[in-house]
């Protein structure tokens, strides 16, 4: 398969989940006040979030594949189990946003990230071992330490989204600024 093909059907997938994304965010209908919004303003902040994460790690995708010549069956496969965990996003932050104090809403939602990440982390390598003039030693090994403290931060936000379901926005917060710090440093030296 080409990189092209491969990289618009990854292009399209991530779109229309974010289409789905959106489209689970319900306006009142009978209701046009200030208090309408305010209730919907957990499902939009699990929205704003979910986006934000989605929207990072495609821009890292991107130029992860930007230098790539060559994709192998194992490059497919990983790239799907990636999209798989996309794609189930917009159900985990629907209901994440339901109830934000929901113990086990939180704890999928997590789940549903972390499992993004592994994917993605896996892809990379993958990627990396095709080609390795992507990176630089010194930006390989930043990108291997800061794919594991993402991975701890997910665990110690799993474990405390089980005692405080609200904090699963801290967790992701700190992946947000990993994944773009990411993408800064290895793409912009």
């Amino acid at each position: 398969m080409k990189k092209e093909r491969f990289e618009a059907f990854t292009d399209a997938v991530i779109a229309i989940v974010l289409t789905i994304l959106v489209l689970e965010l319900h306006l009142p209908n009978n209701d046009h006040s200030w208090q309408a919004l305010v209730n919907i303003a957990p499902n939009f902040l699990a929205y704003i979030f979910t986006f934000l994460f989605i929207s990072i790690m495609w821009v890292n995708h991107h130029y992860l594949f930007l230098k790539v010549k060559t994709i192998n069956n194992a490059t497919l496969w990983l790239n799907i189990a990636l999209l798989f965990w996309t794609s189930l996003l917009p159900a985990t932050t629907a209901w994440m946003g339901s109830d934000l104090h929901s113990r086990v809403a939180a704890i999928l939602y997590t789940i549903n990230f972390i499992f993004y990440n592994i994917s993605f982390a896996f892809l990379r390598r993958n990627v990396t071992y095709l080609t390795p003039e992507i990176y630089t030693r010194q930006s390989l090994e930043w990108t291997s330490l800061l794919e594991w403290i993402s991975f701890l931060i997910n665990l110690v936000t799993l474990l405390t989204a089980y005692f405080l379901p609200p904090f699963v926005f801290v967790g992701i917060s700190i992946n947000i600024l990993i994944w773009a710090a990411t993408h800064f440093t290895n793409y912009h030296n």
